[in-house]
């Protein structure tokens, strides 16, 4: 299982490397007019301080037909490949749709981490109860042990009940910081909505919503978001307000600035270009995280490198026989 090996301090460590290791990261490529539904192929290699290189590529497909498949399959399956640097040989291929998940949340805690450094963090809201809310909460949890309020809003009350579940169970273990407390909020309960985002430290944007989840004005003094749910023009988790309400706005590349959370903020005038940076920039010192009272937003989109570095931390998790714990 991949979730055993890549634990989520682990998987946070992987991406880091992938926002400040040396990069190479071509164009990628889309093939579209002979297929059911686009596949895209996005080749990086990474070089470590010491040398070490990490070479692969992910292949992605977006199939929505597979959803009313007998089994389903997911409707975007994703495969990550490596090569071995010296010879050019295949040594692992990687079933990339939990990976995908588990890198991205790793990716929105360690921005969490540095955008929300020395404030108190005790309360978490999530919007969207699929794997990717999931992996979400789990990795939030594990970076802020002093969280003690989780809530998981969802359209439907199953999936969001399982999710709670699941992190109750988990969580049940884990032996750093204080008793949480799960709760479930569906989205249509609008006043269960705002109180949620009124005490929120963090929240994080897991949902393919082409409208906004909440209003800037519900939004807590100091508070966090990261969203990853949204991915193109037409898609918007959060409002113009919002955008123009946090004091630092920071994307995992600029090529989210297409995407509508970003995109309709920048028309609007509720942000300017150059107030927009990358999280390489974060996590290499060339900018600070946000005041005390200053709010804070982190868009992804995903990168290629986040997919190579979670693969190759992996693998060497594999090859090291690492179990389990989270330690």
């Amino acid at each position: 299982k991949v979730s055993e090996p890549l634990t989520p301090s682990r998987a946070i460590a992987s991406q880091l490397a992938a926002f400040t290791w040396s990069r190479e990261v071509p164009d990628r490529i889309i093939l579209t007019e002979l297929l059911s539904g686009p596949s895209l192929f996005k080749p990086c290699a990474l070089r470590a301080p010491d040398g070490k290189t990490i070479v692969g590529a992910k292949i992605v497909s977006v199939r929505p037909s597979n959803a009313a498949l007998t089994p389903p399959l997911p409707t975007v399956p994703a495969t990550i490949l490596l090569l071995d640097d010296a010879t050019g040989a295949l040594t692992t291929l990687i079933d990339g749709t939990l990976l995908t998940a588990i890198r991205t949340a790793a990716g929105s805690a360690l921005a969490t981490q540095r955008l929300r450094s020395g404030k108190t963090t005790s309360s978490l809201v999530v919007f969207g109860a699929g794997l990717q809310g999931l992996q979400h909460a789990r990795h939030i949890l594990h970076s802020f042990p002093s969280i003690t309020s989780v809530k998981i809003m969802n359209r439907s009350e199953p999936r969001a009940l399982a999710a709670c579940a699941s992190l109750a169970a988990e969580f049940a273990k884990f032996e750093e910081g204080e008793a949480k407390a799960f709760e479930c909020v569906l989205l249509s309960a609008r006043p269960g909505v705002r109180a949620a985002v009124e005490g929120a430290d963090v929240i994080c944007l897991c949902t393919n919503s082409s409208e906004p989840l909440f209003e800037a004005a519900w939004l807590k003094e100091g508070c966090h978001i990261n969203g990853v749910g949204s991915y193109t023009p037409d898609m918007q988790e959060v409002d113009t307000g919002t955008v123009g309400r946090c004091e630092k706005v920071v994307l995992d590349s600029f090529e989210a600035l297409p995407v509508g959370d970003i995109a309709k903020a920048l028309d609007a005038g509720a942000v300017k270009r150059e107030e927009l940076f990358e999280l390489a920039e974060i996590l290499q010192g060339e900018q600070q995280g946000s005041g005390p009272e200053g709010c804070t937003f982190f868009k992804s989109v995903g990168l290629a490198s986040q997919d190579i570095a979670a693969a190759g931390f992996l693998l060497d998790a594999l090859e090291a026989g690492e179990g389990v714990t989270d330690k």
